[in-house]
């Protein structure tokens, strides 16, 4: 062989090299999927075998499918959406941190007009930002600015009785590999949330670990009530550990501090008036969560899972779920983890329960909201009758015997004992209890104040028609005839009701119906058509008793 050919041979060779090298190279993936992960595990596994590390973990940790190669992912400079579509909502995720960016509910719109957008539990000014997962250790700090790849399709559509799909978000970088998984249901509005923490490197890592939501609020909602804008609901962060709500409006957490909540923590999340954004807290450790204020307008919640440990090769599992949707009972209750009772009743929810039970009884017979709240009005009158019944009685009879009492007062004026002795005197001849008249009163009170709060936190009173120009009963009435009308019957009742004869009480008692005017100007038409009615048959059982007590 000459050296032409020799020095051909040698070259060709070497080109041959230089193209497999540096131009027959494959393009790498936006990240990896689990298949290509597994063959190239199955390779490195087929020549060496790792060895156990023998050190225990703080928490439990899973062994994954063995180690996988330990080389940055490609990472897309643009970020991709996937949209899933369902009977219920439609919902927008992100390669964008694996984030959530809407999640709009078909059932419910912003307003009563008829093209009006359906709700998103996702603000604009959040968007994108929930839930979060990051952790610090040793060798580097996760925050998930970073795109993750996806095998998924760009749209997905679900329909009733389809089974629950799964989109899975896959970051593969030096040292760790996250995964991020969600499952949608088409039957509710819950989301199973899962995720997988993988250590690339051949030492144990050692770091902390945090899931987030975050919320949008604004100064003005630290306020729950105004003259001119009524009852204001503002968005509240609340944790439901060892079995009862903990509650904090988001707008009071002040720029560097933080709301700290500890305990067997079921779920955390943050809510208005009819809807919710919760983190539910399945398989996965931890007994701390708390409110930060990023900025001036924006709140994370934080559920801290704490310290995680991995060894070579191990992964953190963690079994978690959302709920995005309305604050509706049944809804919530098909979820789990005790959601339902995010609803705020109020002290006596043991009441304020059975009230909107029997409420939406009414309303499957009658189809209309309105007529439900008269009917549970007239209902609970009826209940309270004899308590009334006797507390009207017994005013009257106080109304009787007054020209007495004023001369006692007047004939024992510099007597205070004496005077006192001669109308107790009067009060066992006439067979009358002085406390007659208000005892029952404040006995019903408790009711009055159930039912009020059961009005005011019912989903089913959102943008409910009843009749004529009322067709949002949750909103006040746009022209205040309700409000004016409960007013002018509220000053009948007064009117009615017997009085003593200090006239400084008959004043006060007489501009009773002027405050309570400005005060439901602004408040929900459902709760001022209870008062209204409830005002009605007042006067009505009034006037009955007038009649059975005359002289």
């Amino acid at each position: 062989m000459d050296k032409k050919t020799l020095l051909a041979i040698v070259l060709s060779f070497l080109i041959l090299l230089i193209w497999q090298k540096f131009l027959v190279k494959p393009p790498e993936k936006p990240a990896p999927t689990e298949e290509s992960a597994t063959e190239e595990v199955a390779k490195e596994e087929a020549t060496k075998a790792e060895e156990p590390d023998s050190e225990k973990t703080p928490v439990e940790t899973a062994v994954p499918e063995p180690k996988v190669k330990k080389s940055p992912t490609h990472v897309e400079e643009v970020g991709r959406e996937i949209k899933i579509a369902t009977p219920k909502y439609n919902a927008v995720l992100t390669t964008e941190g694996g984030r959530i960016t809407a999640f709009k509910l078909n059932d419910y719109s912003e307003t009563i007009e008829e093209n009006s957008d359906p709700v998103d539990i996702v603000l604009e000014e959040v968007k994108g930002l929930s839930p979060k997962i990051a952790f610090d250790t040793n060798l580097e700090e996760f925050s998930e600015n970073i795109l993750y790849g996806t095998e998924a399709v760009d749209e997905i559509e679900l329909n009733e009785g389809d089974e629950p799909k799964s989109v899975v978000f896959v970051w593969e970088g030096e040292n760790f590999r996250v995964e991020k998984s969600y499952t949608f249901n088409p039957e509710n509005y819950g989301v199973d949330f899962d995720f997988k923490i993988y250590n690339l490197t051949d030492n144990r890592v050692k770091g902390d670990l945090n899931v987030s939501l975050f919320e949008y609020v604004k100064k003005e909602e630290k306020k729950s009530f105004s003259l001119f804008r009524g009852y204001q609901f503002p968005a509240s962060f609340l944790v439901f550990s060892n079995g009862k709500v903990e509650r904090e409006v988001a707008a009071k957490v002040k720029e560097g501090e933080e709301k700290v909540v500890k305990g067997d923590i079921s779920w955390i999340g943050f809510d208005s008036k009819y809807f919710m954004l919760s983190l539910l807290i399945k398989d996965v450790p931890g007994e701390t969560t708390e409110a930060v204020r990023l900025e001036t307008e924006l709140i994370e919640g934080v559920y801290k899972i704490g310290d995680f440990s991995l060894s070579a090769g191990e992964s953190f599992e963690g079994d978690m779920g959302l709920y995005l949707g309305p604050k509706d009972p049944k809804t919530m209750d098909e979820v789990g983890h005790s959601l339902s009772e995010a609803i705020d009743y109020g002290f006596f929810a043991f009441l304020s329960i059975p009230l909107v039970k029997l409420l939406k009884l009414f309303f499957l017979i009658f189809k209309n909201y309105g007529v439900a709240i008269i009917l549970l009005t007239v209902v609970v009158r009826l209940l309270l009758y004899p308590i009334t019944h006797k507390s009207m009685k017994s005013m009257k009879d106080m109304q009787k015997i007054q020209p007495l009492m004023k001369e006692i007062r007047e004939k024992y004026k510099d007597d205070k004992e004496k005077m006192n002795q001669e109308v107790m005197r009067l009060y066992q001849t006439h067979k009358i209890n002085p406390l007659g008249g208000c005892l029952p009163l404040f006995l019903q009170l408790p009711i009055f104040i159930a039912l009020y709060k059961a009005l005011y936190v019912a989903i089913d009173l959102r943008h409910a028609p009843f009749w004529l120009w009322i067709q949002d009963l949750s909103a006040k009435d746009p022209y205040y005839v309700t409000p004016i009308v409960m007013g002018l019957s509220y000053f009948l009742q007064q009117k009615l009701t017997p009085t003593g004869a200090d006239p400084t009480q008959q004043k006060v008692m007489l501009a009773m119906p002027v405050v309570f005017t400005v005060i439901f100007l602004n408040l929900p038409s459902g709760l001022v058509l209870y008062f209204l009615v409830s005002n009605l048959l007042s006067i009505a059982q009034q006037l009955v008793t007038n009649k059975i007590t005359k002289d």
